[in-house]
């Protein structure tokens, strides 16, 4: 009965600490993290198309490795109102839906579910804390095993700590509607075309069916455990004795407060279960079923969610120390669900005026080289590293904070060519490797520029002193290398490229023909590039300056005629152009999110 009696007073002091930990912050993080644990809740709407695939599809949904995973037997329970008019909702059936959404769990009694999950309590009153010592152990960090290592009551503290891991119980409450399958898609924008060809007495063009599968959305609502002292003291009165409780009391232990949930915010995202249709550029070599393409669609939206909620909820977010410099070191891993390339805010504490402790943003990082810590031994817990990408001096002790971002890299610039636009995407974010800023890139130029002494091509309208629009694109892979803090960054370069010249056709012209069109030559080569950029008031806004090169070889001449092909030429573009530059200065812009 003493041990009993400790691990209620462990309780009473634990669930206090874990109070009010869900705003979402705005001037920095909270200064310790815990494991938050989650279950998915789908809303049964029976008489729905798709109800019968959404049931099976919830059930093997797969929650994040960052959360335990509170896997309660029910997967579903009936939706508390209709879904007629999914997408056309105001504040005030939002409002009355989250209330029927509340009054539904509290009615499913799935709170207590929650509580018999963590406490694995059987229908005999027989119960277990191996599930609680379990997660507090591997919540754990190697601080808190030093300390409890230099205290009297040693390493069983922190498997008692698994109880403040209760009040961190998430449901995330899905209501999956509008799906449609490709085809149904494809039929309604040939119906609305065909009504806009016959309204305006054009042709009608179909659709171009690419993919198969399904398209849908998901109204995601969270809700968090109402953990309080009171319920603390519900279920310190539902215990009989160390090895039995009572099981009508401790499964109505919610029924003394108003709602057993709190509910915290609700996001919108499109699920998408599609793939290339079979021939299409590529397309998988192997086909999904349906039933595969419906989980897809299931698993993609809950990630979606997910990735909305964890932007907007402070407890979703991944915190750690810093623990060494040089490289930035941090003992969070796999384990946390981190990537490699995954974005970091670094934090300090420091006293205002006011002498209150606030968080103020010293730099932003990424994981470099992230670590499996998931079956790392008590107390040795192994670092990932990080990289700067802007900021001022980290030290250690310092805290920093998972703040995801996209991967994807936004620019417009000018130069000696002309207007140009460029997309790049991280590709160590995106395919999980530590590959340190290593992106793909692809960049667009439009130019009108003046050329003399042009060799004219025979049969063209072309004109040895004209102006000429250019559009010339590059797609290959682009290398940055951070320096001094991040807030500088060298680069380079290298990629294929492609250039089209076209010209106005002049009516006067010898060689005019009005069954032409158009005329252009094009030709293909290489692109190359060399550059050094500085972030603007923020790491994710950069001022870049380059010097590059673009090299094509042959050249290919189209008359414009209609069925007509084209014609290989003897010359180079730089010959056709001898005044025409082939190294290039640049000066752009480029947001990265």
């Amino acid at each position: 009965m003493k041990n009993l009696l400790v691990l209620f007073s462990l309780c009473a002091m634990i669930t206090v600490k874990a109070q009010n930990t869900d705003n979402v912050k705005k001037r920095g993080p909270e200064d310790s993290y815990t494991r938050s644990s989650l279950s998915y809740l789908l809303l049964d709407f029976a008489n729905d198309k798709y109800a019968d695939n959404l049931r099976k599809s919830i059930a093997k949904a797969v929650i994040p490795q960052k959360f335990d995973n509170n896997n309660i037997t029910t997967k579903y329970i009936n939706a508390p109102y209709s879904h007629g008019g999914y997408n056309r909702t105001t504040p005030a059936i939002e409002m009355q839906r989250k209330r029927k959404i509340t009054e539904a769990l509290k009615n499913n009694k799935y709170a207590s579910k929650i509580m018999r999950y963590w406490w694995q309590v059987k229908d005999d009153g027989s119960y277990s804390t191996d599930l609680i010592k379990k997660r507090g152990l591997y919540n754990a960090t190697d601080m808190d095993v030093n300390v409890v290592d230099a205290s009297k009551v040693g390493r069983a503290r922190l498997a008692d700590a698994g109880l403040n891991l209760i009040g961190k119980s998430y449901v995330l409450v899905l209501d999956y509607g509008n799906i449609r399958t490709m085809k149904e898609i494809y039929d309604a924008e040939d119906a609305e075309a065909k009504k806009t060809a016959e309204r305006e007495s054009t042709e009608f063009i179909p659709v171009k069916r690419i993919r198969n599968g399904f398209k849908g959305y998901l109204k995601a609502y969270l809700f968090k455990l109402n953990y309080s002292d009171t319920i603390q003291g519900y279920l310190d009165a539902s215990f009989i004795d160390e090895n039995k409780l009572d099981v009508n009391k401790f499964d109505n232990i919610f029924n003394n407060i108003h709602t057993p949930y709190r509910f915290l915010l609700s996001v919108s995202v499109e699920a998408d279960g599609t793939q290339l249709n079979r021939g299409q550029p590529l397309a998988p070599l192997r086909q999904k079923s349906p039933e595969e393409l419906f989980l897809t669609l299931v698993q993609s939206g809950v990630d979606k969610a997910v990735g909305s909620i964890e932007r907007k909820l402070e407890s979703f977010r991944v915190k750690a120390p810093v623990t060494g410099l040089k490289p930035i070191k941090a003992k969070i891993g796999t384990k946390e669900g981190i990537r490699h390339e995954r974005r970091f805010y670094v934090w300090e504490y420091v006293a205002n005026r006011k002498e209150k402790i606030v968080a103020k943003k010293v730099g932003t990082i990424r994981a470099w080289h992230v670590v499996n810590n998931k079956f790392d031994k008590l107390g040795h817990t192994q670092e990932s590293e990080f990289y700067q990408i802007g900021g001022r001096k980290i030290e250690e002790g310092m805290t920093l904070q998972e703040r995801k971002d996209v991967g994807i890299g936004i620019g417009v610039g000018t130069g000696s060519l002309g207007f140009h636009i460029q997309g790049d995407v991280n590709a160590g974010q995106f395919l999980n490797l530590p590959m340190k800023q290593f992106k793909v890139y692809l960049e667009v130029f439009f130019a009108e520029n003046h050329y003399d002494d042009v060799l004219t091509v025979a049969g063209s309208t072309m004109k040895p002193s004209d102006d000429y629009n250019e559009v010339i694109w590059s797609l290959g892979f682009l290398k940055e290398y951070p320096i001094s803090k991040g807030n500088l960054r060298l680069g380079w370069k290298l990629g294929m490229s492609g250039q089209k010249i076209s010209w106005e056709i002049d009516e006067a012209h010898l060689n005019y023909d009005p069954d032409r069109n158009s005329e252009n030559i094009a030709a293909f080569g290489l692109a190359w590039g060399f550059s050094a950029g500085i972030n603007l008031f923020s790491p994710s806004l950069h001022l870049i300056g380059s010097v590059g090169g673009y090299h094509h070889f042959g050249a290919n001449y189209s008359s414009g005629e209609k069925d007509a092909e084209s014609v290989k030429l003897d010359n180079s573009l730089s010959e056709i152009f001898p005044n025409k530059k082939s190294i290039l200065l640049d000066l752009s812009l480029r947001l990265s999110f």
